[in-house]
């Protein structure tokens, strides 16, 4: 017979295939399959405990195989899960329960508990939210109509004199720059205009506070003259700029939904020559309001019609009645009341509403509809488990910009370098850039994208699934080991936790544990009844836990006591039958909580 040693060494030499024989095992194939076939279909914890196949399954997983007849002890568990730090799982001393809890966790999830994956389900999720608070913030009727105002008059300003003489447009201009056009004395604003940027001497130039350049190069009569306005500079940079200084949160849709909207619009408009015909194209109904910062669905469409049929030519009119302009700019362009059939044929239809919706959308001052979510949901779920690294992430400009806009990241101002360090240092480690960031959008989105952990699984890793299955496989991988040689499994599972270790108290908690470490330093087994502080100070002036952390130096120490173990259990005599240290829950065997739960407990 194999010495202890040698047989540890043979199976973790290759763990992989050591797991690969396992799971060719017959039963273990058959019921691998089964469960992976059948978990999926589990949608609440009746399920899950009803199904003794898929419950027994899960419980050996965690190492809980001894418990699984204690189902009323899980349910309670199960039902209390894990957010609450006082709940039933987090309050047992044995944590494989939480671990359990947690990886089934239908307190949190709920039907979705078994298929729940954070790139999926949590991501969209918070799209959602991240669309209506930002749908709900303060001031964004006010900042949606002074740019719908802007994009649709700058274009007419074709000189100095034109832009001073319209305070409404010259305020707004100045404001994406940090500037404001009512504190600054109107000759100076004039002067910085004057004097252009070409010269290094300008007057915009020599201030050190470069506001004013920026402003002036915007707006650079003295280069461009009246073709000013017409260029990228005013047209979408300041519009971009004046947004990003109001400090909303806003969500965009993407750039194809835009287009697609936008290219319906101008394809079909010209046939409405009715409110009827408008009502009744839920489309160009939709896209008409959200551009004057309406939402078509939440409107009463009787609401609608009377606006519409009542005009804005009379003061009195339903539209203009309302302190909220937004109707009334919206019937201003729908005139159908003033002209009839050809109201879809004027500019301001063809035109200025396209514009507005274009450019708002993309900025992000016309929320999402339901339409739009419907959509970029569906695409995201649609392709986002085909993502398996960073890469394919950052390469997918609308995957992309989902998944920031849904952590409340902005995707046209991050930092792509820096989201790429975020998801490279993943969460695990607390000096991770992701951690350091006292915004903690950052380590949210490294959380759903681990690749860092999960690699190129993390967008599709459930952990009732595949890693439920892993830990299966491994846990027979150890039993199978136990029954030819005890001191084997306690070595392989010592390695398997010796990551999770951060203190001698977690050794000594766990009986297979402190086990291991007694045999590996010779001490005598009555020297588990000394005092446990006692225990843990010699354990630490012995070895130093930070050493389990290490693979070389793990594999030094697992040495050492597969060697002690051979030496006071010599394989021509060892026992073969499963110790008594896993008959129990190896953690800490059943602890005297547990067992007053347990009695109170009836299933």
């Amino acid at each position: 017979m194999l010495s202890t040693y040698t047989s540890y060494q043979l199976i973790t030499k290759d763990i992989n295939k050591s797991i690969d024989r396992i799971e060719q095992q017959p039963t273990v194939d058959r019921d691998t399959q089964y469960y992976l076939a059948n978990i999926t279909k589990v949608k609440s914890i009746d399920d899950f405990v009803k199904n003794d196949r898929l419950f027994k399954y899960a419980m050996k997983a965690y190492g809980l195989e001894n418990m699984d007849y204690a189902k009323a002890f899980m349910v309670k568990a199960l039902k209390e899960g894990v957010s609450d730090p006082n709940s039933f799982a987090n309050k047992l001393t044995d944590k494989r329960y939480a671990a359990f809890v947690s990886a089934f966790n239908f307190a949190a999830n709920g039907p979705n508990a078994t298929i729940y994956n954070k790139a999926q389900q949590l991501v969209t999720s918070n799209y959602a939210l991240q669309v209506q608070i930002g749908a709900s913030q303060a001031g964004l009727s006010y900042y949606q109509s002074e740019t719908a105002y802007y994009v649709t008059n700058i274009s007419k300003v074709k000189s100095i004199d034109d832009l001073m003489g319209n305070s409404r447009l010259l305020t707004y201009a100045m404001a994406a720059f940090g500037l404001d056009a009512e504190t600054e004395p109107a000759a100076t604003v004039r002067a910085m205009l004057e004097g252009g940027v070409s010269d290094p001497n300008s007057p915009a130039n020599k201030l050190t506070d470069k506001s004013y350049a920026n402003f002036v190069s915007a707006f650079d009569f003295a280069q461009y003259g009246d073709q000013t306005t017409t260029r990228d500079a005013a047209q979408q940079a300041v519009p971009k700029g004046y947004v990003a200084g109001t400090g909303l949160k806003l969500v965009e849709p993407s750039a194809q939904y835009i287009k697609g909207e936008a290219d319906y619009y101008a394809a079909n408009i010209s046939k409405v020559k009715s409110i009827d015909d408008l009502m009744a194209d839920k489309r160009l109904l939709t896209f008409a309001m959200a551009s004057y910062g309406l939402d078509a669905s939440t409107e009463k469409p009787l609401q609608i019609s009377t606006m519409l049929a009542g005009g804005v030519s009379d003061p009195n009119s339903p539209a203009n009645k309302l302190t909220d302009k937004r109707y009334a700019n919206f019937v201003t362009a729908f005139n159908f009341a003033q002209y009839g059939d050809q109201t879809t044929s004027r500019d301001e239809v063809l035109k200025d509403t396209p514009k507005i919706y274009t450019t708002g959308s993309a900025l992000g001052l016309i929320p999402p509809n339901a339409d739009s979510m419907k959509s970029e949901t569906a695409y995201y779920l649609a392709n986002v488990t085909n993502v398996k690294s960073i890469d394919d992430l950052m390469a997918n400009s609308r995957l992309y910009n989902y998944a920031l806009s849904a952590y409340g990241l902005d995707p046209a101002t991050e930092s792509k370098d820096l989201i790429r360090s975020v998801l490279t240092g993943g969460i695990r480690d607390a000096d991770s850039v992701a951690n350091k960031m006292t915004n903690k959008a950052y380590a949210g989105l490294a959380a759903a994208f681990n690749f860092e952990q999960y690699g190129e699984a993390a967008t599709t890793i459930n952990p009732a699934q595949q890693p439920t299955v892993d830990n299966y496989m491994r846990q027979t991988l150890e039993e199978d080991a136990g029954k030819t040689n005890e001191g084997v499994r306690l070595a392989l599972y010592f390695d398997r936790k010796a990551s999770t270790i951060t203190s001698w108290y977690d050794v000594l908690a766990d009986t297979a544990l402190a086990s291991v470490v007694r045999t590996a330093l010779g001490l005598p087994d009555s020297f588990a009844t000394a005092d446990i502080d006692k225990q843990a100070q010699l354990f630490g002036q012995k070895l130093d836990i930070s050493d389990f952390t290490d693979p070389v130096k793990l594999n030094k120490f697992l040495t050492r006591f597969t060697s002690m173990y051979e030496i006071n259990n010599p394989t021509s005599t060892a026992v073969t039958s499963v110790s008594v240290l896993f008959a129990k829950p190896v953690t800490s065997g059943i602890s005297t909580d547990l067992m007053m739960a347990m009695q109170k407990l009836k299933f």
